[in-house]
């Protein structure tokens, strides 16, 4: 599977044209979400829902159901007992150098064999090897 982050399933949603070529090319059974990057993106929702001032309250609701609705297209990859097991191995390696949400993404790309879709290439580099870190924006596809 293909474990798009945060940053890909923006681009993804803005419409551009480097997705849209690769999945010419990877099937869209072979796409999922990990809900790490379900939580992230739903909490800026949240949190903007609730603390929105009264001017901008409609608009943050909407935003947020929005994004619900959009989010539902996707397979959803859990973080589960394996993904557990890959995230204790990595923090006692990386300690606290990397960001948190990284590291369980990474230890989900581990657990399932997966490749990380990001453009953040830097922010997985120390915690996978190459061939499980690929590009979408930034790397024509092949």
């Amino acid at each position: 599977m293909y474990l798009w982050d945060s940053n890909i399933l923006r681009h993804y949603g803005e419409g551009r044209p480097h997705i849209r070529l690769y999945l010419e090319h990877v099937s869209w059974s072979e796409i999922a979400i990990p809900s790490v990057v379900v939580a992230e993106v739903l909490r800026g929702r949240c949190d903007f829902a609730l603390k929105a001032t009264p001017a901008l309250a409609v608009y943050a609701h909407e935003m947020l159901m929005k994004t619900k609705k959009f989010l539902e297209q996707f397979t959803i990859c859990v973080f589960d007992e394996d993904c557990s097991k890959a995230l204790h191995e990595r923090k006692q390696r990386h300690k606290a150098h990397k960001r948190y949400a990284d590291m369980l993404i990474a230890a989900m790309v581990q657990a399932g064999n997966h490749v990380i879709v990001t453009r953040n290439v830097e922010d997985f580099a120390v915690l996978l090897p190459k061939n499980r870190i690929i590009n979408w924006i930034d790397e024509k596809p092949k």
